[in-house]
């Protein structure tokens, strides 16, 4: 048995299978386990919780761990090691963006961009991994859900001052974090939880479904971003994929269809430590995929929103 585990900013999935017949054997689901964003307790709480529901109380004989952070620093990769070796000593780890890279293309050389929260990319080339972005929500994160909110919170703020026109936005702020404008302003600006401002992306996304026009320019501006990533990942001349929970963007999907470029979503991403760790065709890959999903789909809707942020119907 091989237990697989994806932990990032918005939520930890783990995979059991049988590696003899791919078998689905259990699924986990829990918060974020990126320990750089909410601290080694919290990020072990969440991956023990992922992992004991995926378990059931069985025993696996091989683990890999996918994390945020690992690759950042040499201080986050060795306290990513140290969490995951404390749960499964002699466990592989891995960055969540390499795991996320071959559950999307397995062991093709090409690139992969994953937009989740944050976002990164990886161009493999005769074997070698090399990461494109990744550079954080200060200075990067493009085409993430925290840049989707955190640019939709700042047109909020010129909408208010009377610089952009008039958007639903300023008080679709006020709604989803039940706090008056200014307050709300203060608020996230203090706190600065990149994983609870990016949750509002799927509001700003809603608004541009609706036709709010400048929550519709921030969605347009995501899609044109994704789009330079493509072509930047392009000229490895091999295969280019996008995977991450970005990508349930109706308005986003519909921009970037027309490139025949395969889109994979964010929970997804666990089935790359399957790749790593045995030597599955893409048929098989598709087979483990179809299986998560309706392991998932058996879960408590309220599990779903909490850890994934989205309803039943908007993931699957």
């Amino acid at each position: 048995m091989i237990l697989a585990v994806d932990g990032g900013a918005t939520k930890t999935v783990a995979l059991l299978i049988d590696e003899n017949n791919l078998k689905v054997l259990g699924v986990g689901l829990s918060e974020s386990s990126n320990f750089t964003a909410v601290g080694e307790q919290i990020a072990e709480e969440n991956l023990k919780e992922a992992i004991n529901e995926a378990l059931r109380g069985k025993i696996p004989d091989k683990a890999i761990f996918a994390l945020a952070g690992i690759g950042d620093s040499n201080i986050d990769t060795l306290t990513g090691k140290k969490i995951a070796e404390r749960i499964f000593p002699f466990s592989v780890v891995i960055n969540d963006g390499e795991g996320a890279y071959m559950a999307a293309n397995l062991y093709s050389d090409g690139g992969i961009f994953a937009p989740g929260t944050g976002s990164v990319g990886f161009i493999r080339k005769n074997g070698i991994m090399k990461r494109l972005g990744g550079w954080g929500w200060f200075f990067g994160d493009e085409g993430s859900a925290s840049w989707i909110a955190r640019t939709a919170i700042t047109y909020s703020t010129r909408v208010k001052d009377g610089i952009e026109k008039d958007s639903k936005l300023p008080e679709e702020v006020e709604r989803f974090f039940g706090l008056p404008f200014r307050e709300t302003i203060a608020y996230l600006s203090k706190k600065q939880d990149k994983r609870l401002i990016a949750s509002f992306a799927a509001r700003v996304d809603a608004l541009a479904v609706e036709g709010d026009d400048l929550a519709l320019k921030i969605m347009e501006e995501t899609a044109d971003y994704i789009r330079k990533i493509i072509g930047r990942l392009s000229t490895t001349g091999g295969r280019v994929s996008l995977i991450g929970g970005v990508m349930r963007s109706k308005v986003i999907r519909e921009k970037l269809e027309v490139l025949g470029v395969p889109i994979y979503f964010g929970y997804q991403a666990v089935i790359g430590g399957i790749a790593r760790l045995t030597n599955i065709t893409f048929d098989e890959r598709d087979y483990i995929l179809k299986e998560l999903g309706k392991s998932l789909r058996d879960l408590p809707e309220e599990k779903l929103m909490k850890c994934l942020f989205a309803k039943r119907e908007e993931i699957f």
